[in-house]
């Protein structure tokens, strides 16, 4: 990928942000299933090798009777024709991701730390915790931070497909990585529950 794109990158895409509060019972009645999120978490590269990540040594099922009420956010990143018309090499997607996704996470998680703590709740994040650079689960030791760890609302059984097309009437989509192609948007959903 030309530097000349990356510097594009930032006007590559429009976001949506959608929110909704309701109650953890409701959510968890509704779109947690462990055993589901599970089979997917086994084919994940950091799967026992994080410590927001499947298998977990007690029942998350503590995190969800933890709580009363949560806010669920849904970010939506909508992609210009160009990036959606390229084919891209695995390290171009990654760069894409990062400066366009994963950015927008950052974000994100950055408002939802200011709420955490007026809030007195937990944030649930997307995909695995990346506060370290390298887990230290990976070398048997204990989690160096374990008050801000963030587990996805997937590790702890939450059904974001479902979720996000029922609640928030929107498909999430997939990269295709064999094809090298992005689709039309990206979607994260995170979850603060207090």
């Amino acid at each position: 990928m030309y530097n000349n794109q990356l510097l594009k990158l930032e006007k590559s895409y429009t976001l949506k942000e959608y929110t909704k509060t309701m109650s953890v019972k409701e959510f968890y009645e509704s779109y947690v299933n462990f055993n589901e999120t599970l089979k997917s978490c086994k084919y994940c590269d950091t799967y026992n090798k994080n410590w927001s990540c499947p298998p977990f040594d007690k029942d998350m099922t503590y995190i969800w009777n933890s709580y009363e009420n949560m806010d669920l956010y849904l970010l939506e990143l909508h992609y210009n024709e160009n990036i959606q018309e390229n084919i891209y090499k695995q390290e171009d997607i990654d760069v894409i991701l990062n400066l366009t996704l994963f950015n927008e996470k950052r974000k994100l998680l950055n408002r939802l730390y200011d709420e955490v703590k007026e809030k007195e709740g937990m944030i649930l994040s997307t995909g695995y915790c990346n506060i370290c650079s390298k887990c230290s689960k990976i070398t048997h030791n204990p989690c160096r931070y374990p008050k801000n760890k963030l587990h996805s609302i997937e590790s702890v059984g939450g059904l974001v497909t479902k979720a996000s097309k029922e609640l928030f009437g929107t498909e999430i989509l997939w990269i295709n990585i064999e094809k090298g192609k992005i689709p039309e948007h990206l979607s994260l959903l995170m979850a603060l529950l207090y």
